[in-house]
């Protein structure tokens, strides 16, 4: 499974997903080309109602730590 699917499908296991945009933008850094390294996500959820987003981005990063350890560079 391609990086982005997994973190697509990390998010919508984890969160109620009301809307998600998930952006690779490897190719517009010093990478190989097809890289899944870079990616610009905005998320709507109801879980987030009342989060500060400090708390908001502990918690995605939080369920995408393992991604991180396996080559997941950026997450903005």
């Amino acid at each position: 499974m391609e990086r982005q699917q997994k973190i697509e499908s990390l998010l919508r296991a984890a969160l109620k997903v009301n809307h998600m945009e998930l952006i690779n933008e490897s190719h517009m850094h010093s990478v190989p080309p097809n890289s899944e390294t870079h990616f610009k996500l905005l998320l709507v959820s109801e879980d987030f109602a009342g989060c500060t987003k400090v708390k908001r981005h502990q918690q995605v990063y939080g369920l995408l730590g393992p991604l991180m350890q396996e080559g997941l560079h950026a997450l903005a």
